[in-house]
């Protein structure tokens, strides 16, 4: 069974799938509307497990300036 809380996991992943990326979930037009309901644009957003998807970017394009991603793997981060 994988351990997703396993930085080791995370470091591996995105070390052989370097240059790609994956949003878990859904993508950023998917939740768009959502967000709009609840997160003001002028919001400080905390994007924990950012990894190396796309929504934190879209996000920012769409006028969402201030949000500070972090993840446990400092491979993706780099």
């Amino acid at each position: 069974m994988t351990n997703y809380g396993d930085k080791c996991y995370w470091d591996q992943r995105y070390t052989k799938h370097k240059g790609s990326t994956f949003d878990w979930l859904e993508n950023y037009t998917q939740l768009k509307q959502v967000l709009e309901l609840f997160v003001e644009r002028d919001h400080r957003i905390l994007n924990m497990g950012c990894g190396n998807g796309e929504i934190q970017e879209e996000m920012y394009d769409d006028g969402y300036e201030n949000i500070i991603n972090i993840d446990i793997s400092e491979v993706v981060i780099e």
